[in-house]
């Protein structure tokens, strides 16, 4: 007799040996199961599993596992041919997408990418000059603003509207040139 074991997911492993107890005989776990014979070595990628209480050879997909809709990693523990949605071919990283069965670099997303990055900083640069301009735009306004701010102020406005015109440059996304804060000297 050959005794295996089974798992959570009815796969095998074995053949395992057992103690006999004296006087009682080999006490099994109730997770053994005993065969007449002994099961050959699986092939590559696949287990021996009781299926319908019969030994089959079964493919096996457990452990990590990434979807094909974006990358994200699971860990798989059944036996079977994994869903559609799902790949053993780790995820290289971000950009690449699952195309013709294989994970393919997206140089239009990675470009996507940065230009969102490049136009939030570019946000967040005009709104911090909008604070700059307020109370010199404020000072001008009521006929109040000294030459110092005068000229600030059109230096504020100019770095500005650069600012805005960031996205019409060629490349602009791979390739920024970010216009001189006001105040701050080229280095």
């Amino acid at each position: 007799m050959f005794y295996y074991l089974l798992d959570n997911s009815s796969a095998l492993s074995g053949p395992v040996e057992f103690s006999v107890t004296p006087g009682i005989g080999i006490q099994l776990p109730s997770n053994a199961v005993e065969l007449s014979f002994e099961l050959p070595s699986a092939e590559s990628g696949r287990t021996w599993a009781l299926v319908n209480n019969v030994p089959r050879e079964v493919i096996d997909r457990r452990g990590l596992v990434y979807r094909k809709d974006g990358g994200a990693q699971q860990v798989w523990s059944e036996l079977g041919e994994l869903p559609e949605n799902f790949t053993t071919e780790p995820w290289p990283g971000d950009y690449y997408v699952w195309s013709d069965n294989a994970w393919k670099f997206d140089d239009a997303a990675r470009l996507s990418d940065l230009k969102d990055q490049v136009l939030a900083k570019r946000d967040v640069l005009l709104r911090e000059a909008v604070l700059r301009i307020a109370p010199l735009q404020y000072a001008e306004d009521i006929g109040e603003a000294t030459h110092d701010e005068q000229l600030a102020l059109l230096e504020w406005k100019l770095y500005s509207v650069e600012l805005n015109r960031i996205e019409q440059r060629a490349n602009f996304s791979t390739d920024v040139i970010w216009p001189l804060v006001p105040g701050t000297v080229a280095s």
